[in-house]
């Protein structure tokens, strides 16, 4: 959230200095946005590679107890960082239930079916 002083500050400020500005956010972000995918191509990757393992060690896609760690683990990691608790929660849930979905589909017939509840209530995770 900006303070009335800091939305003051750049209401006086040339309009091309807020034309570069912009171009810079936009920049940065666009630069995060691959780091953020070369990221989670290589979470992907592990996915990938539990799908494999799993099922030799008897173990579902969906293990209960890994997505409260996982989802615990992020909470700490978002609080520290400053970034939305909300956010955190929301996008990882996600990326649980997803996971969990192409690890049954990567295990196939080899997948064990744990607490199928998960993909409704978001507990799901590798």
């Amino acid at each position: 959230m900006t303070t009335p002083r800091a939305e003051k500050d750049i209401a006086e400020r040339p309009q091309q200095a807020l034309q570069d500005e912009m171009s810079d956010v936009r920049r940065l972000i666009d630069e995060l946005d691959e780091e953020l995918v070369t990221l989670l191509a290589k979470r992907q990757r592990q996915i990938e590679r539990a799908a494999r393992i799993k099922p030799a060690l008897g173990l579902p896609a969906n293990v209960p107890e890994r997505v409260e760690e996982v989802l615990a683990h992020v909470l700490g990691a978002a609080r520290r960082e400053g970034l939305s608790v909300e956010v955190a929660m929301t996008l990882w849930r996600t990326l649980i239930d997803w996971s969990i979905c192409y690890e049954e589909r990567l295990m196939g017939a080899r997948a064990l079916k744990g607490d199928s509840q998960g993909s409704a209530d978001g507990d799901r995770s590798s």
